[in-house]
């Protein structure tokens, strides 16, 4: 799938294109832009699905 979700915001983004991408848990999270980068972790279990 080409198109995924920033758990921060929920913006649709291409994976390709994310600003970040973090491993938590076993499962990628990507990111549109540094700031949800950053929030996510500095709690990514308030994020992770």
């Amino acid at each position: 799938m080409d198109i995924v979700r920033d758990p921060v915001c929920g913006e649709l983004i291409q994976w390709r294109k994310a600003a970040g991408v973090i491993s938590f848990r076993e499962r990628l999270y990507y990111f549109c832009c540094r700031h949800c980068l950053e929030k996510f972790q500095r709690s990514p279990q308030r994020f992770a699905e």
